[in-house]
């Protein structure tokens, strides 16, 4: 018996020590967790605490149960027990569903924490940008697959470490960190594009990083958070567009420097069309020169008609590099009939028309004039002549060329047009002008016009014993008299057959009586020849007239023609003026 009460009282110890330390940690844990539990579970807390407090008590008193005034106090704490009992299970059955209702809750919204945070680790992993957060030592703390797969590094491999660490140029690596410092500093977002190259790479990488700073809750440290996203493709996209850009820009000019050439050679050709004379050629070429090559010098030359020597026509810009006369074997160009180039990258044949000392470049390009040199055209340039420059410059002289051709062959026609083709002088289209005009110019000055018609006397009978071969003798042997007689701004023409006219500006008619009479006596005293045969001499007879105002040129040479009309018939050989009588 006396086991079985030393057990009881053991048990009811250990027990109540028991009860008593579940209360105490009950206890304890509601005050350090009070402000976590809702307030409607705390009656509920109160009184599981008591309960399990009361047990204790319970216990402890049974220890002393055969004592008188331990049993009725024991009593007493059974009484009281059983009513919070009671109460706490009273509180405890809807409690009791709240507390199940909560902790189902709380299980969702776990389950729900985890899906997100599995949905935002899919998101940083699977996402097609760089993801990574860091110290503020800049240290990596944190960085997704796309990094990994990116600079081939296992998850763990750069956490702890800065970007000079495992980045391959330090130049990068130091301006990411500073990049870093600059969120810590301003505590602001920071976007940016940032060079950094992938080892194994040779080419670098253009990423455009968003950089912002947060707090961690947990330590209240602050981090940097970023996100980077390649944009190398778009940054050499970008530049090719540039390139392409500036390839565009410089096509145009050059299309618009072609265009202008275009029109400066346009120019030059109807200009050249239009010249009269061999200056203005050389004038149009020179001002197209200039145009065309402004930072350049240059000249025409010429080779003199006697082909001992060569000319400089024309000159163009501010440097004198070549003599102004020479002779033909000086220039490589002209003894060989192609264009010689002498430059520093082109070791040409040097042409002993240039000046020492020698520099720059130098183009020397033969002009063709009806098949034969007739010059060059030189170019000079402080540095280097283009292909494209030389190409125009062998254009410019090919119609330079061109032009002299034309021109030759223009006032060789425009001399026949003019001239009688047996004796060379005026024909009667060129004096019926030319006579329109003196007479607007005598007028005009006050003065007078004087105008000779003569006819060589007997020239059929003439014509019929000699023969027209014979008969042009004669006629060329008195053109060449009249040209000798006459003052040179005076015009002598053939009016027709055995017909001259001479038209004289400025002579008193008493003077002009004296060379019309001299002039008669010269084709009286005329010798000429049939290459040994002597010819019969000739006379001829004479009308002059002079000018009044207002008279027209047809009146004008009527009325000479009618004073010689009256020589004839009063005897030929002779000089007759007119008067107003023979009308």
């Amino acid at each position: 018996m006396e086991f079985i009460y030393w057990n009881c009282i053991i048990a009811h110890g250990i027990t109540a020590f028991s009860y008593f330390g579940i209360s105490t940690l009950i206890g304890v844990c509601f005050a350090k967790t009070k402000a976590t539990i809702p307030s409607k579970f705390w009656l509920a807390f109160l009184l599981s605490g008591g309960f399990v407090l009361f047990c204790g008590f319970h216990h402890l008193l049974a220890v002393f149960e055969p004592h008188q005034a331990v049993f009725l106090l024991h009593l007493a704490i059974l009484d009281l027990m059983a009513f919070i009992s009671l109460s706490t299970l009273l509180s405890l059955i809807p409690t009791a569903y709240e507390i199940v209702k909560a902790i189902a809750r709380y299980q969702e919204d776990m389950c729900e924490l985890q899906r997100s945070q599995q949905i935002q680790r899919l998101f940083l992993d699977q996402g097609p940008f760089a993801a990574y957060i860091k110290d503020e030592q800049s240290r990596m703390l944190y960085y997704n697959q796309e990094i990994q797969s990116r600079f081939s590094v296992y998850p763990q491999e750069w956490l702890g470490k800065t970007n000079s660490e495992f980045l391959p140029v330090p130049e990068e690596a130091q301006q990411v960190m500073e990049n870093d410092q600059v969120v810590l500093k301003t505590l602001r977002p920071l976007k940016l594009i940032e060079e950094v190259k992938i080892p194994g790479n040779e080419q670098p990488c253009y990423w455009l990083s968003f950089k912002f700073p947060f707090s961690d809750y947990a330590t209240g440290a602050c981090r940097i958070g970023g996100i980077s996203i390649d944009i190398t493709e778009s940054i050499e996209a970008q530049r090719l567009f540039t390139d392409l850009n500036r390839q565009l820009e410089e096509k145009t000019l050059e299309l618009e420097a072609k265009k202008r050439e275009l029109i400066y050679l346009s120019d030059m050709a109807d200009m050249l069309y239009s010249c009269q004379s061999e200056d203005e050629v050389y004038q149009v070429v020179a001002l197209t020169c200039s145009k065309l090559f402004p930072n350049m010098s240059g000249c025409i030359y010429i080779i003199a008609n006697s082909k001992n020597y060569v000319q400089m026509n024309s000159f163009w810009g501010s440097e004198r590099t070549s003599k102004e006369i020479f002779s033909q074997s000086e220039c490589w160009a002209l003894r060989r009939g192609k264009s010689n180039f002498l430059s520093l990258r082109n070791l040409g044949l040097m042409c002993s028309h240039l000046i020492q000392p020698v520099s720059g470049a130098h183009l020397c390009v033969p002009l063709f004039g009806e098949g034969e040199v007739v010059g060059i055209l030189y170019i000079y340039a402080l540095e280097e002549i283009s292909p494209e420059d030389q190409q125009i410059t062998e254009i410019i002289a090919r119609t330079l060329g061109f032009a002299l051709n034309n021109l030759s062959i223009k006032q060789r026609l425009t001399y026949d047009n003019l001239r009688d083709g047996m004796t060379q002088l005026f024909n009667q289209n060129y004096m019926q002008t030319i006579t329109e005009q003196r007479l607007v110019e005598a007028e005009r000055l006050g003065q007078s016009l004087s105008v000779i018609f003569l006819d060589i006397d007997n020239f059929k009978s003439y014509n019929s014993r000699y023969g027209h071969l014979t008969a042009n003798i004669v006629l060329q042997g008195l053109a060449k008299l009249l040209l000798k007689s006459i003052r040179t701004f005076d015009i002598a023409c053939r009016w027709g057959g055995e017909e001259f006219v001479i038209v004289m500006p400025n002579m008193t008619l008493e003077t002009l009586r004296k060379r019309v009479e001299q002039l008669r006596l010269d084709v009286e005293q005329m010798q000429l020849k049939d290459g040994d045969q002597i010819l019969e001499s000739i006379t001829a007879s004479f009308g002059i007239a002079v000018s009044e105002p207002g008279i027209t040129v047809k009146d004008f040479l009527n009325r000479a023609n009618q004073a010689m009309l009256e020589a004839k018939r009063t005897g030929k050989n002779r000089v007759m003026e007119y008067v107003n009588t023979y009308n």
